[in-house]
């Protein structure tokens, strides 16, 4: 049998296996990159305390960006300490640190005991920051 072998889909196929020819077959395991989540209330989260439990994981990855991902985290922790915080001046500084971070050796080892604090962090940031989540592995 011949003909035309080619698939069209009205949208993307993600999350699909899709085989053309005659009597081909495929055995395939499908994994989700990311993990669903849900966000804990603002009012429940210790930014503060959050921010510092961030920063004692990514202390000890190192490496060429261990300063750069400090002075992020200090302007982090430090707009903490305002009466009112700006939560985009720490949700950018986070970014900063997390954007650092993910180009250091050893990252994708520490992404597990990140992501409850992260997933926090975004809790307490609010929408504009769900950009963070897939950094390390979760979304909503």
């Amino acid at each position: 049998m011949s003909g035309d072998r080619s698939v069209n889909a009205g949208r993307d196929l993600q999350g699909n296996v899709v085989v053309t020819g005659d009597r081909n077959s495929v055995r395939a395991t499908l994994h989700s990159q990311f993990v669903r989540t849900t966000l804990p209330p603002a009012a429940s989260v210790d930014i503060s305390q959050e921010l510092a439990q961030i920063r004692a994981i990514l202390n000890q990855l190192g490496g060429e960006h261990a300063t750069r991902i400090g002075r992020a985290l200090d302007d982090a922790a430090e707009e903490t300490t305002k009466p009112t915080p700006d939560r985009d001046e720490i949700g950018t500084a986070l970014s900063r640190a997390l954007d650092y971070a993910t180009k250091t050796n050893g990252f994708a080892e520490q992404v597990g005991r990140l992501a409850p604090h992260v997933r926090d962090a975004v809790g307490w940031l609010g929408d504009n920051w769900h950009k963070l989540l897939p950094l390390v592995g979760l979304a909503l």
